[in-house]
């Protein structure tokens, strides 16, 4: 594993890499920041940033065993085209074996979410930009079925009005576009997700790269917390 450059993660870690998603899925397909980085090393990821398993990776988590938030192949979609299950499986299985960590999935296939049993120490999310805003209502109607321990949903890049209803997300994360093409979102979509947010009480990440307009101090930066069995719930999960 990494140290991540993720703001709200401890380590990054890709047992799968590869992402195979088009500008039907993802409108910043061209200017994806995995698929440059995959481009540069491509004797480790392979041509065309198809999807792979990386054996020598798979039991990585297993060897820290001090509590460490860890984000799962973010160089790369977990529940994207061509990823086969049984490498899913697999590496679910390493999850189980680590209660002590946090494991944070991201995806942009949400309807895949529901194939699998998520153990109690995943975060489970879907990406969100506002630039398709059918993908991203399906995406997030999908999350909501979800039994996960807690569903996440990140505005990031954000491109477009970041519309559909929260209800049911333990915690969002908004942030901007990175890389030579980047562009901030409008002051207008972020306040509506801040507002939305701020009423039904869920947790709030504000990224870095949304400053300015924003000073670095004043930005929010809260970490989910897990329902309780009635629905209710202050359980901190960071």
């Amino acid at each position: 594993m990494n140290r991540s450059g993720i703001e709200y993660l401890d380590y990054s870690w890709s047992p799968i890499t590869g992402c195979l998603h088009g500008p039907d899925t993802c409108p910043i397909v061209d200017d994806c920041w995995a698929r440059a980085y995959a481009n540069r090393f491509r004797a480790r990821y392979g041509p065309g940033f198809r999807p792979a398993l990386h054996i020598s990776h798979l039991n990585d988590p297993l060897a820290r065993k001090k509590p460490a938030r860890i984000g799962v192949s973010f160089m790369g979609d977990f529940c994207g085209p061509q990823v086969h299950r049984h490498w899913q499986a697999q590496v679910l299985e390493v999850v189980r074996r680590c209660p002590q960590h946090q494991f944070v999935f991201l995806t942009k296939e949400g309807f895949q979410l529901q194939y699998f049993k998520w153990p109690d120490n995943c975060w489970v999310g879907v990406s969100i930009t506002g630039a398709l805003p059918e993908v991203d209502r399906h995406n997030l109607a999908a999350l909501k079925q979800v039994q996960a321990p807690v569903r996440w949903v990140s505005f990031e890049p954000l491109l477009g009005p970041g519309e559909g209803d929260l209800a049911g997300i333990q915690w969002v994360v908004i942030g901007s576009q990175s890389g030579p093409h980047a562009r901030q979102p409008h002051l207008e979509w972020v306040g509506d997700i801040m507002e939305q947010a701020g009423r039904r009480g869920i947790p709030l990440w504000m990224k870095r790269n949304l400053s300015p307009p924003w000073a670095i101090e004043d930005l929010c930066q809260e970490l989910p917390v897990r329902p309780g069995r009635g629905g209710e719930g202050n359980e901190s999960v960071g």
